[in-house]
């Protein structure tokens, strides 16, 4: 769909055919499932989040300009209310949903298996982890997602050098994370 079928699209939802908002949600869900479970601490707060964005959206529609994608505005605001989230659990205490860690936590299984590639997806899981909120969504939107520097400017409000900067940072804080954990594996 092109940006100019999107506005039509948005057009005729504010308009009144909001049946068709239905559309935007089936063409936009699983990537903001992704980006908000990158941030989030579970599936169920993943789900929720996710389903809170596109109700947001509903809402705030009329709002929407067009200055850039549907996709990077409903980003923005997927970003925002996962971020809030995420500080919202730090301040109640919440942990991470138990059936995240046991499955980053099975060391002994991955051990005996010694397949390279569930050895590597349980450390990068294990890293990603324990990265800030904001630096797991910039890493998982742009290498996951495909999101551009640009696209990652709209959605996050940094600037280009800095959004530059963060990834770059990132991807060091994950090699040496990753090479620690190789290290701990593999004796």
């Amino acid at each position: 769909m092109t940006r100019e079928e999107e506005k039509l699209l948005i057009t005729r939802i504010i308009s009144g055919e909001e049946h068709l908002y239905k559309e935007l949600v089936e063409r936009h869900s699983s990537n903001i499932y992704n980006l908000v479970l990158g941030v989030v601490s579970g599936r169920e707060d993943a789900e929720e989040v996710s389903q809170d964005v596109f109700v947001k959206a509903f809402f705030s529609l009329k709002s929407f300009r067009g200055e850039c994608s549907f996709s990077t505005w409903v980003y923005r605001i997927a970003y925002n209310m996962a971020i809030s989230r995420t500080r919202r659990q730090k301040r109640n205490n919440v942990s991470i949903d138990g059936n995240n860690c046991e499955i980053l936590s099975d060391d002994d299984s991955v051990s005996e298996k010694r397949d390279e590639r569930e050895i590597l997806y349980v450390i990068l899981q294990k890293a990603l982890v324990q990265l800030e909120p904001k630096d797991r969504f910039l890493i998982l939107s742009f290498y996951m997602n495909e999101k551009t520097i640009k696209e990652l400017m709209e959605i996050t409000g940094m600037s280009e050098s800095n959004v530059k900067t963060r990834l770059h940072r990132i991807k060091k804080q994950l090699n040496l994370i990753i090479n620690d954990t190789r290290e701990v594996v593999y004796g």
